[in-house]
């Protein structure tokens, strides 16, 4: 179908769930805001009806079905839009930040239940947007990296992650040390750095040509007068591939409009 020629043929064919909308209609309660998003596409009133009492369970809303809008909290809010997104059962589902603002138990609920919305349905297509590796890992068969608005890596998220076994990763945390960057720039052994801030500490993601590279980079660390606290080998994960194929942070990448 020709999303510019018919628009309308095409939304009866999709639905979207975006982290942080402020959907729906402050003096309806959940039910009647979902009951109305139902008429917009049609369906059957009491179908409607027994399909958004099934995922009001899913999402833990059940009991505050008759609450009115404004009175939910953004965690509530997400979890009606997110019943919304599913309430159709749409062929192609576009879900932007869907666990964002929920506490870390309803997201992996919500995980779960997309997880088993695919696996039910194999003539359905999801397409996530998401900053969170471990939700692209978890929910993607097809994984893009996009950085600057191009794509840098598209593959299953095991094909990427196999790409990086043959270099070492490492996790350290490092005190007395402000900056670590300027003690391995320019290590020929050092193939991607990242480093994030902590109160007394430093944490640094280093991807090396080999596992012999270690001792020469934490000499040069400690050169600088780091402290070396923990050190952690590491298998390679989703953001270790975006590290590596991006060629910074991941914290600078979503400053900068990179994702997944």
């Amino acid at each position: 179908m020709d999303v510019a020629a018919d628009p309308k043929g095409v939304r009866r064919h999709i639905g979207m769930v975006s982290g942080g909308e402020t959907s729906g209609y402050g003096l309806l309660t959940i039910e009647e805001n979902l009951w109305m998003f139902s008429q917009f596409y049609g369906m059957d009133t009491r179908a409607a009806k027994a399909r958004i009492k099934e995922l009001l369970v899913v999402v833990g809303l059940s009991d505050r079905s008759r609450t009115r809008i404004y009175h939910l909290s953004t965690g509530m809010r997400q979890k009606m839009n997110f019943v919304r997104g599913f309430l159709t059962d749409p062929e192609i589902l576009f879900l932007d930040e869907p666990t964002l603002g929920l506490d870390v138990q309803t997201a992996r609920t919500l995980r779960g239940f997309v997880s088993n919305w695919l696996a039910e349905r194999r003539d359905r297509t999801i397409l996530l947007t998401t900053h969170a590796m471990h939700e692209a890992d978890e929910l993607c068969g097809r994984v893009a990296i996009i950085d600057k608005g191009r794509i840098l890596a598209c593959d299953a998220p095991a094909v990427l992650k196999r790409g990086l076994q043959s270099e070492a990763i490492f996790r350290l945390r490092i005190a007395d040390l402000a900056d670590a960057h300027a003690a391995v720039a320019g290590r020929a052994d050092v193939s991607r750095f990242a480093q994030t801030a902590h109160d007394e500490h430093i944490e640094v993601d280093l991807i090396l040509s080999s596992d012999a590279a270690l001792t020469d980079v934490l000499s040069s660390l400690q050169a600088a007068g780091g402290r070396l606290l923990s050190l952690e080998k590491r298998e390679p994960t989703l953001e270790d591939v975006f590290l590596h194929v991006v060629g910074h942070g991941f914290e600078d990448a979503q400053r900068e409009g990179g994702g997944t």
